[in-house]
C-alpha cells in the first residue's frame, strides 16, 4: 500500500536550457491495480470492500522525483489521493530516499463539526526517510502536523517472502505493531498476511484507529494491471 501523498510541485529549473535538459533526462511511468481490502499501517480501512488504485510519476535521471497516487476503499474517509514528492539515490548496497507526502479524502469531514478535515492538501502529512541496505530497510514517517505522531518500519526481503513490522504511534494513545508478511504468486498477483501484535494501553484510542490484537490476521489479495 502505498500510501501515498501531498500538493507539492518540483520548481528547480532556472532557464530554458536546464529545463530542456530536465525534460531530456525525464520519464513517466503509470501503475493501476485492484486489491480485496485497503490495508493500511496494519488495520484494514475498508471493511472488506475491494480498492482500486492508480498512479502517476515522474521521475529524473538526477533522482528526484514527484506523483500522484489515487484509491477507493476507505469507507471512512472517501476515495483518496496522495501526492508526493522525494529525492532517491544508492551507494553500492546502500540506499536513501527522503519524501513529503500529503493525503487527501473526499469525504474529509468531522463528524461531529462538519468541518473540514484532511480534505484539502497539506491537512494530513509525513516527512518521510528510508534507508536500505542489500534486503533490508528502515523507514521513519514523521507527521508534519504532530511532532508526537510518527510511525517505523523495518523490512526484510528472504527466499521471495517480503517481512515487516510496522510500529505506529499517532501521539495521542493509539499506539501498537503489526507484523505483515507479503508473497509474490506472480509478476501481477501478491498475497500479504497482517496481524497486529502488540498494542499499548488506551483502548479506546486503539478503538479509534479500528485496532484490536485479539482479531484475526488480514488477509489481502492485490493484483497489478498491465500498463503499457
Amino acid at each position: 500500500m502505498k500510501t501515498l501523498t501531498k500538493a507539492i510541485a518540483i520548481a528547480s529549473l532556472v532557464s530554458a536550457s536546464a529545463l530542456t535538459a530536465q525534460v531530456a533526462n525525464a520519464e513517466m511511468s503509470y501503475s493501476a491495480g485492484i486489491a480485496t481490502g485497503y490495508l493500511w499501517r496494519g488495520t484494514e480501512l475498508g471493511s472488506g470492500v475491494p480498492a482500486f488504485s492508480a498512479s502517476a510519476d515522474y521521475s529524473h535521471a538526477s533522482g528526484a522525483y514527484a506523483g500522484i497516487w489515487a484509491s477507493s476503499g476507505d469507507t471512512s474517509l472517501g476515495n483518496e489521493y496522495d501526492l508526493y514528492v522525494g529525492y532517491g539515490t544508492s551507494f553500492g548496497d546502500f540506499s536513501v530516499d527522503v519524501q513529503a507526502v500529503t493525503y487527501v479524502y473526499s469525504s474529509g469531514t468531522d463528524s461531529d463539526t462538519g468541518a473540514d478535515t484532511y480534505g484539502s492538501a497539506g491537512e494530513m502529512s509525513d516527512a518521510i526517510i528510508s534507508l536500505g541496505f542489500m534486503d533490508a530497510s528502515f523507514s521513519y514517517y514523521q507527521s508534519l502536523q504532530s511532532d508526537d505522531a510518527t510511525y517505523m518500519t523495518l523490512g526484510y526481503s528472504v527466499a521471495g517472502v517480503d517481512l515487516t513490522v510496522g510500529i505506529n504511534d499517532d501521539g495521542a494513545g493509539a499506539e501498537y505493531t503489526h507484523l505483515d508478511v507479503s508473497y509474490g504468486l506472480t509478476d501481477e498477483l501478491a498475497i500479504t498476511v497482517s496481524k497486529v501484535v502488540d498494542t499499548g494501553d488506551d483502548a479506546a484510542a486503539l478503538s479509534d484507529w479500528g485496532v484490536d490484537a485479539g482479531e484475526d490476521a488480514i488477509v489481502t489479495m492485490s493484483y497489478t494491471l498491465p500498463i503499457e
